[in-house]
């Protein structure tokens, strides 16, 4: 059966285009060196609407893309497709589950690639050596393991609410009831209101130096380490009470190996 057309010249919304464009380009540079995503067995680790397990599967010929999540969130890939690519059917390639937490589809599988772009900073700190645990032992032999975290709690926007709430360290600066407040002034709907909060009190706290750490603790090898810088002026009550470098380092990229 021939794959359904699709066009990436079709798509209007530019955070689909970086999901589906330019976060696959971003990981397939940082494996390049180490093996082809053609043929490969990929796991896209907390993959939400699944728009880059997508990407991934219609773009680099991989063999499978697996993705899942703890959400609901995959079962709006096709319709989000639809709109943006004008797919009309996802790829024989890809299969999306939803999964418990802390728990992949099938603890048998194994796969030469997983990624997780932005997903390791929701996932509960009591729980975060037994997940890297388990991606570790879901590579296969000489499978890599890539992760992006952004951004990072102690940065500017670490609180997952600067869209909503523009103030720089707004979440380190301001009381917990008066930064509520503020997130209501801007957020009129109370269930989205409600969710924001949550993503924004479930967060972690991970430095770039912890989840470096907790990664080799899990008995991975890294190849590789990257890390950026706010742009932000740090304000001057902040660097007495926090490690500056800390402060300003908003996010990690890691690429490791069993």
């Amino acid at each position: 059966m021939p794959e359904a057309p699709w066009s990436a010249d079709r798509i209007r919304d530019d955070v689909y285009r970086q999901k589906f464009l330019v976060l696959p380009d971003i990981i397939r540079e940082w494996v390049a060196e180490h093996r082809s995503l053609d043929g490969a067995s990929i796991l896209d680790f907390g993959c939400g609407e699944a728009t880059t397990a997508l990407g991934m599967s219609l773009r680099f010929r991989p063999r499978r893309v697996v993705g899942v999540d703890i959400m609901a969130d995959p079962d709006r890939c096709l319709p989000a497709a639809r709109e943006q690519l004008g797919l009309e059917a996802l790829p024989p390639n890809l299969a999306l589950h939803r999964v418990a937490r802390g728990a992949l589809h099938d603890p048998r599988d194994r796969f030469d690639l997983i990624y997780s772009w932005s997903v390791l900073e929701h996932v509960d700190r009591r729980l975060l050596p037994e997940v890297l645990h388990m991606l570790r032992e879901a590579l296969t032999p000489d499978g890599l393991l890539f992760v992006q975290v952004a951004p990072l709690y102690y940065s500017a926007e670490g609180s997952h609410l600067f869209e909503r709430i523009p103030e720089p360290w707004g979440h380190l600066l301001n009381q917990h009831d008066v930064y509520y407040a503020k997130l209501a002034h801007a957020v009129e709907d109370p269930d989205e209101r409600r969710a924001l909060w949550s993503t924004y009190r479930t967060l972690n706290k991970l430095t770039a130096d912890e989840l470096i750490q907790a990664t080799r603790d899990a008995g991975l090898h890294l190849l590789r380490t990257y890390t950026t810088r706010d742009t932000y002026e740090v304000p001057p009550r902040l660097p007495e009470i926090f490690n500056e470098a800390v402060l300003c380092t908003n996010q990690v990229v890691l690429l490791g190996h069993k």
